[in-house]
């Protein structure tokens, strides 16, 4: 079905508006840093705005717009990937010998509350530090609820792998978690 003009704004607005909080939890659980998780968030409610009349009305709204979240960060990613991670200052001003840079703390940061009042600290570093595919799959599944073939789509991959990539995460975390345990017990 086609819509045009205001009544196509409309019906987005209406649909989406449910979605913004959990689609900028994801990106930013994704992304961990604000500026790219806002960026992200913001390029996926564009994309998806420019896309929706590609959008079948009575399918899974919600999956379709975590689709377009996750692939445009594994694309961020990707492109990441690609660019040199060494950057040269030989041609820097010699009247920049100096950088300041202003100290930041994290723990005053909004979405470092935000996160922390979902998951306690030990659990959201133990995510932070699975392997990107199981951390993604995790997160899509056990966190934002997902069922598996809602994950699956979004990551555009076969329903079994994702089963597997959380059931690993799922082995990985309990295992940091039990180290973890140990540790506090100590």
């Amino acid at each position: 079905m086609w819509l045009f003009g205001g009544q196509k704004r409309r019906q987005f607005e209406q649909m989406v508006r449910p979605l913004l909080k959990p689609l900028y939890q994801t990106a930013l659980r994704l992304t961990r840093q604000a500026e790219w998780a806002e960026d992200l968030t913001q390029d996926t409610l564009i994309r998806a705005y420019e896309r929706f009349h590609l959008f079948t009305p009575g399918t899974n709204f919600r999956a379709w717009l975590f689709t377009i979240l996750t692939n445009l960060y594994l694309n961020d990613c990707e492109k990441a990937r690609r660019r040199p991670s060494v950057v040269s200052f030989r041609n820097a001003n010699e009247e920049a010998e100096e950088w300041d840079f202003p100290s930041h703390n994290a723990s005053e940061e909004p979405e470092t509350a935000l996160l922390t009042d979902i998951l306690p600290e030990h659990l959201q570093n133990a995510v932070d530090s699975l392997p990107e595919e199981y951390r993604v799959a995790v997160i899509l599944v056990d966190i934002e609820e997902m069922d598996y073939q809602e994950a699956a789509t979004a990551l555009g991959i076969p329903v079994g792998t994702v089963r597997s990539r959380v059931s690993r995460g799922r082995g990985l975390l309990r295992k940091i978690l039990s180290s973890v345990r140990h540790l506090m017990l100590l």
